[in-house]
């Protein structure tokens, strides 16, 4: 089955089969605001959230964190739907990224690998216990920063209101300027504010110091997931460190809620050099707590080799000149 919107009943079949929120409603309405097509496919073991994706005079369907697979052997028939979907819809390939299916598994579609667009690695903390198990699982400094955070002056406080995601944004361009990344453009947060925030799809936490924000997170909920998507802190707050008591109470609220499951989003590989650029916030989040998991990463297939050959070559020299810049 294709439809070309998220049908009713959507997000119990992705949960059903451990989808991620990339893969929700939710996302499909911040993709629409972005102006992309969106289309699903599902049968009764698997389903897929795919965007139409534009790069320059070619398209592509993109599956993010998809397909949702209820075993590895559902993988095959998932993605001929959507190569039968991208052809109709004149793209160049699939691009898919199919959770902790076995890369010779994914190979065997006759995809190939190619570089990573989600995270492939990450830390997944439960919450399903009690506080006192959680604190246990802190390292010592992230423990005693939220133990004085009162003490030091910093509160943090929680918003759905979607005008706030320009004290968020603002934060992060500093933190951007500091470590040298780019994310995403105003837009991109704004569709998220615009869509997510006022449901309780999303949440907006500040961590606050001598009447100034010193530090804040945007995290995603869906099912009995949250997600700690983005974090950033102001220029001249490190050494406050507001990040472990913000975060730490992000963690009590899902858990308040009810939610079983924190993913950090995204940490270095388990035998990343000391130089790796996710070194420093790897540190941040692992000392948290949380179980490691990594993913099979970020796969192509052809659609119409032809197009798919000259889009390699393009994104190649694009590639290239960013470096050369």
């Amino acid at each position: 089955m294709t439809v070309a919107a998220t049908p009713e009943g959507w997000d119990e079949g992705v949960q059903s089969l451990h989808g991620h929120f990339l893969q929700s409603r939710a996302w499909a309405r911040v993709q629409r605001r972005l102006g992309n097509r969106v289309v699903v496919g599902a049968d009764r073991d698997w389903c897929w959230l795919g965007v139409v994706r534009r790069a320059g005079p070619f398209r592509y369907l993109y599956l993010p964190f998809g397909p949702s697979l209820r075993t590895p052997a559902a993988l095959p028939a998932a993605i001929a739907l959507a190569r039968g979907r991208a052809f109709a819809m004149g793209c160049a390939f699939v691009r898919f990224e199919p959770g902790d299916v076995d890369p010779d598994a994914v190979a065997a579609t006759g995809a190939r690998r190619v570089h990573t667009r989600q995270y492939e690695h990450t830390l997944v903390l439960r919450l399903d216990v009690d506080e006192a198990t959680l604190r246990r699982g802190l390292r010592s400094g992230h423990r005693s920063g939220i133990n004085s955070a009162e003490r030091r002056g910093i509160s943090v406080e929680r918003s759905n209101d979607p005008a706030r995601m320009a004290d968020f944004t603002r934060l992060l361009r500093q933190t951007e300027q500091q470590r040298g990344f780019f994310s995403f453009e105003d837009g991109y947060f704004d569709a998220i504010a615009g869509e997510l925030l006022a449901g309780g799809d999303a949440t907006l936490y500040f961590a606050h110091a001598e009447r100034s924000i010193v530090a804040a997170a945007l995290v995603f909920d869906f099912g009995s997931t949250r997600y700690y998507a983005f974090g950033a802190t102001a220029t001249g707050s490190r050494k406050l460190a507001p990040g472990p008591p913000l975060v730490w109470r992000s963690i009590l609220d899902a858990r308040d809620a009810g939610s079983t499951r924190f993913d950090l989003w995204g940490v270095a590989p388990p035998d990343a050099p000391a130089d790796h650029p996710w070194t420093g916030i790897t540190a941040f989040k692992s000392g948290f707590g949380g179980e490691p998991r990594s993913y099979a990463g970020t796969w192509e297939v052809t659609v119409r080799p032809m197009a798919a050959r000259l889009f390699a070559i393009a994104d190649s020299v694009r590639r290239r000149a960013r470096r050369a810049g």
